[in-house]
């Protein structure tokens, strides 16, 4: 059933930004073993489409007004859902920048690789 969002109740700022840093801390890891998984041919790009699905409709449901993200970790993993949001499974298993690409999020992400440079990007 949908939500109406003028019907939510209205919670403070700081207890979103809350929510939303927790939802990252908790979706981005299983998002970026998956996307190394896809891109070794370990599981099918149905299967990691499905989950970074899953994990959207997670997040639309979340309070948020706030289109920017809170840290480098979140901007990471939107980057990470952009990126697999825009290819198709043939680039990801064949193309070396794309595979270059997830591999060094997706590192980050699980807190085994740096930093990556990134540019800017806005919450969904």
């Amino acid at each position: 059933m949908l939500t109406l969002t003028y019907n939510r109740p209205t919670i403070p700022e700081q207890q979103q930004e809350q929510y939303l840093q927790q939802f990252v801390v908790d979706n981005a890891p299983i998002l970026a073993l998956n996307a190394i998984a896809a891109s070794h041919g370990d599981i099918t790009y149905l299967q990691l489409q499905k989950l970074f699905n899953h994990q959207l409709a997670q997040w639309w449901a979340l309070p948020h007004d706030n289109p920017q993200p809170a840290n480098q970790y979140e901007v990471s993993y939107w980057s990470l859902v952009e990126t697999l949001n825009g290819i198709s499974d043939y680039q990801l298993m064949g193309n070396n920048f794309i595979q270059h690409k997830v591999a060094t999020l997706s590192c980050y992400l699980l807190n085994i690789g740096p930093c990556p440079t990134l540019a800017p990007v806005n919450r969904p």
